[in-house]
This record gives structure tokens, sequence and C-alpha cells, in this order.
């Protein structure tokens, strides 16, 4: 709030409040602090969301604000991944597990989230990989050493050869490509370690 809320159109307006620019105070009466005690919650939460998303242009916490809403409003819900298996394929057609380097034979792959998907809360083709389903859960929500994020680049670089060579082009394959351009996943694995 400022004093220049206190004029609309030109013309002075009785507000919720009363500002005195030189002393840097508001000064609230009556009615008006009981209406504002009452919204306390709700104005809380959107200082804290406005707070978030201004944070995010001074640091590199990935998708601060997202998580923020997202689990003010209780919609953490993971999507199914089936979609992006045929883009994982191109660069892995004999099934590798990222994890443990075997080829997966009695199963479906899993497709993984190599920097875990509670730190970014997105599901996104360069941080997507096919996986044995029991290396996928023994890894938990465990942040990956540099040596998995270095193949992640490296997967990444020739995916997205093999998804232009076959012209599999969509919005996956030019976030993939911006991620590239934009070093996201070497990003995002730091701010991730906090």
């Amino acid at each position: 709030m400022s004093y220049r809320f206190l004029r609309v159109e030109g013309k002075d307006v009785e507000g919720v409040y009363q500002y005195e620019q030189k002393a840097d105070s508001l000064f609230m009466q009556g009615e008006d602090v009981l209406a504002l005690k009452g919204s306390r919650l709700i104005v809380f939460d959107a200082i804290n969301y406005r707070w978030t998303q201004m944070l995010e242009n001074f640091n590199h916490s990935p998708r601060l604000s997202k998580k923020v809403r997202i689990i003010d409003e209780d919609q953490v819900r993971r999507k199914p991944l089936g979609k992006f298996a045929e883009f994982i394929e191109a660069e892995n057609p004999e099934f590798h597990c990222f994890l443990c380097g075997e080829k997966i034979v009695t199963e479906t792959p899993a497709i993984d989230h190599v920097i875990p998907w509670s730190y970014l809360y997105s599901d996104d083709l360069w941080n997507l990989v096919f996986a044995h389903r029991s290396c996928n859960s023994s890894k938990s929500n465990v942040i990956p050493h540099e040596e998995k994020i270095i193949r992640l680049e490296a997967r990444n670089q020739v995916l997205l050869h093999r998804l232009k060579e076959s012209s599999k082009l969509n919005k996956h394959v030019s976030e993939l490509e911006l991620a590239i351009e934009s070093n996201i996943v070497r990003k995002f694995w730091i701010a991730c370690q906090g």
C-alpha cells in the first residue's frame, strides 16, 4: 500500500488507511482494521506468493513461485509420463536403465525424473529417462551426483539430435532445445542443492 492509492482519477479517496509520507507510517481505524484482520490469511498468502515471484529474479531457485502456488492451492498432482516414452526411446531404443546401466528386459521401463519431481513439480523431457522400476523407487527423492547430471546433459544433446533427424518436432522438443541452450539441467541441479 502506498500514498498513491489514496487518489483515484485525480480525486482524494477516503480509504481503508491514512498514510503519512514523511513518517513512512500507515494508520488504520475501527472497522477497517477488523476487515483487514478478517482477511489476513488471504493477504498473507498474496504477499508471500508475490515475494517468491520477486525472489526468482534474484536467485535461481527453480520454479519457486510455481511451487508455492501449487502447494497453497493444494493441487500437487503427478501426471502420467507415458507420452514421453516415444521421445526418450529415440535416444534409448534398447531400453537401458539410466540409473544402473543394465538393459530393461522383463518389465516395461519406468520413466524417471533425474532431478526428483518433488524439487521441480514439473515433467520436462530434458529431465526424464528410462529406468528399472526397482532402481527408480530405490533412489527416492535424492539429488543425483554430478556424474549423473553430466550423463543427462550428454544424453540430452544426443536426444535432441535424434529427434530433429526423425522430424519429431513439437513443444517438448523445443523445450529440450531451449533447456540445452540455457544450461537448465546444471542450473536446476545447483539450485536444488540449496
